[in-house]
């Protein structure tokens, strides 16, 4: 590229950051900004420092009353400002329904908006092996950032993985995503095992959407205790978007307009004991018990 066309890219590339529209805060006050800044900066340089960028900065709160009356597994989704992850930098494993390659052989063909995007696609019985023991499933969890399930297979879940490493937090519970969107008109196929009629429809575009979704929001799942640990950044975020993501969070989980998802601090803000940044084991108070918000 010759030196306008670098000039070119770099002014186009400024006007974008101009354009991006300026963060209006909903729950964080001024002075919890500041303690919020300071405590994602120090969050920050310390896992940079420490050569640990791959580690989550967790935003930690107590609550006054649990968030859910019963054990739940699915995680639910808060939209945030700034990106934790991108596609192409997240490792994924996609698990399907077997046979696999009716969802292999389309979601990776060198045509396909998905060909790059798993690391690996697996039919349920090889994920059955990959997660059969506790040291099995505990090599699985390191091997990728994020494992994905087709959502059928979801509600097999909570009692295979059980005894394992991915059901010890919310975060390492697999996500879960539809194959196609949801269609009365969509022509089912026959099994050849259970005979039973079955949509096997692959819309490789409409997977790669929930994709880049999954990877730039953040999670979390209704808790039947007094406390949540969320996802709000990594290292190589800058502390000021580490904070803008804390208040979309905090805003998602009392705000009543997202409800039955969200919305899940029924006495709101006042449903806050007190708010820590989390990461690598170091732990930073944002808001200590007894104090006003």
């Amino acid at each position: 590229m010759g030196k306008k066309g670098i000039l070119k890219k770099k002014v186009v590339e400024e006007k974008k950051l101009k354009e991006k529209k300026e963060y209006e805060y909903k729950i964080l006050t001024e002075t919890l900004r500041e303690k919020a800044l300071l405590a994602a900066e120090a969050q920050i340089y310390k896992l940079n420092k420490d050569g640990k960028t791959s580690e989550p900065i967790m935003l930690q709160l107590s609550t006054l009353l649990p968030t859910s009356k019963t054990k739940e597994y699915t995680r639910r989704m808060i939209v945030i400002p700034n990106r934790l992850r991108s596609v192409k930098n997240t490792t994924i494993l996609l698990v399907t329904k077997d046979p696999v390659d009716t969802y292999r052989i389309p979601l990776n063909d060198k045509e396909s908006v998905t060909t790059d995007t798993f690391a690996d696609i697996v039919g349920y019985k090889k994920f059955k092996l990959m997660v059969g023991t506790s040291k099995a499933a505990l090599k699985t969890n390191y091997e990728y950032d994020i494992v994905i399930t087709d959502n059928r297979l979801h509600s097999l879940l909570p009692k295979l993985l059980g005894p394992t490493v991915f059901c010890k937090t919310s975060q390492n519970f697999p996500l879960m995503l539809q194959m196609a969107p949801q269609d009365v008109d969509a022509k089912l196929v026959k099994s050849k095992r259970s005979g039973k009629m079955s949509d096997e429809r692959v819309d490789p575009e409409y997977i790669l959407s929930q994709i880049k979704s999954w990877c730039k929001n953040t999670t979390f799942v209704p808790s039947v205790g007094p406390s949540l640990s969320i996802i709000v950044g990594y290292s190589k975020m800058k502390g000021i978007q580490v904070v803008e993501n804390i208040d979309a969070v905090l805003d998602y989980l009392t705000n009543e307009k997202y409800r039955p998802i969200g919305g899940v601090l029924s006495k709101g803000i006042e449903g806050i004991v007190d708010i820590h940044l989390r990461a690598d084991e170091k732990s930073l108070p944002i808001l200590k018990k007894g104090e006003n918000i």
